[in-house]
């Protein structure tokens, strides 16, 4: 099924399959790290390969530069939620895709898993993640 996402995504955007690989495997790895356990669990198991993506693109213990290690000390989990997140986008900008490209991205790859699982498990799981949740699309 994640081949499926990868394919509709690149479609969709300007981006070849490897950088949307590597820019849904970051958001994937964001969501596995920063979300409710139980919730990324039951959504990982909604969609296919979800988990073997979400782990090429687990955060990096360090990262984020100067503001997100500030970030990361002051914000609590969401702050560390928020660091991770600012790493990922620098990360990404090194192999060519760009918060454009992101803002591409993630709306497909999201209307591919409420087709898949519906939208209140996917808002559930963004909602659970402290600072960042919101910005990838849990409505709070």
């Amino acid at each position: 099924m994640i081949e499926q996402l990868i394919e509709r995504v690149t479609a969709g955007s300007n981006l070849g399959p490897d950088q949307v690989r590597a820019a849904l495997s970051g958001a994937l790895g964001l969501i596995q790290k920063h979300g409710d356990g139980a919730k990324v669990a039951e959504l990982f198991d909604a969609v296919p390969g979800a988990a073997g993506l979400a782990a090429e693109g687990a955060p990096a213990q360090q990262g984020g530069g100067l503001l997100g290690g500030l970030m990361k000390g002051f914000g609590g989990s969401g702050g560390a939620a928020m660091s991770d997140a600012m790493a990922l986008v620098q990360k990404l900008g090194r192999d060519g895709v760009q918060m454009s490209d992101l803002q591409q991205v993630l709306p497909i790859a999201q209307q591919f898993v409420v087709e898949k699982v519906g939208e209140d498990k996917l808002g559930e799981v963004l909602r659970s993640i402290p600072g960042v949740g919101g910005m990838l699309g849990g409505k709070a």
